[in-house]
């Protein structure tokens, strides 16, 4: 039974960090990416190809993919902030997603409009989304491990520990494990444009 419970311990280490990985990835995939454009605004097919990238480190097969055979999908979300005063920020969410499609064009994505929220909406949805200085942008990343209906705890090998679904900023429910990262966007990225 120690064995066992020692494996569990591992295998979720072992998952957190493949996310943490593929959030500091698509992190760095989100800066880069239109370097060699003279545009350098992102668009929802930009968040596709990032997506799906930065799944890949799962377990170096096609598992993330349609039929899921671990029970799970990668996904996601960003949160993008900019200060146009001390209570005023533009605020736009996205996502990029594998619960459908195989291919980097295939996928599900997608890039809401762009809003106002105040200081304290901020605050709820990150503290440290909060910008220091007029004009500042910051964005907050989301990877996670999302569960689908054929999720089966031993299909990723947990022998004694039961994973629980926890909830997002959103309220859904599906998520196993996610990882979160907040980081200071270059200027002209964002916001996303849906094409």
């Amino acid at each position: 039974m120690l064995l066992f419970f020692a494996n569990d311990h591992f295998r979720i280490y072992e998952l957190q960090n493949k996310l943490k990985t593929s959030a500091y990835l698509a992190a760095s995939m989100f800066q880069q990416i239109t370097n060699i454009r003279s545009d350098k605004q992102l668009t929802s097919n930009d968040i596709a190809r990032i997506t799906y990238a930065s799944c890949l480190n799962f377990f170096h097969t096609n598992t993330m993919f349609y039929p899921w055979q671990f029970g799970i999908f990668y996904s996601i979300d960003f949160f993008w902030v900019k200060r146009e005063n001390e209570n005023k920020y533009q605020y736009q969410n996205g996502w990029g997603s594998l619960e459908r499609g195989n291919s980097p064009l295939s996928i599900a994505k997608s890039g809401s409009n762009t809003t106002t929220k105040t200081l304290s909406q901020i605050v709820q949805l990150h503290p440290d989304l909060v910008c220091d200085n007029d004009g500042d942008e910051r964005v907050l990343f989301v990877s996670a491990y999302r569960m689908k209906n054929n999720f089966n705890k031993s299909k990723l090998s947990f022998f004694m520990l039961n994973p629980k679904m926890i909830r997002d900023k959103f309220g859904r429910t599906e998520i196993l494990i996610n990882y979160m990262l907040v980081i200071v966007p270059k200027p002209g990225l964002f916001p996303i444009r849906n094409e």
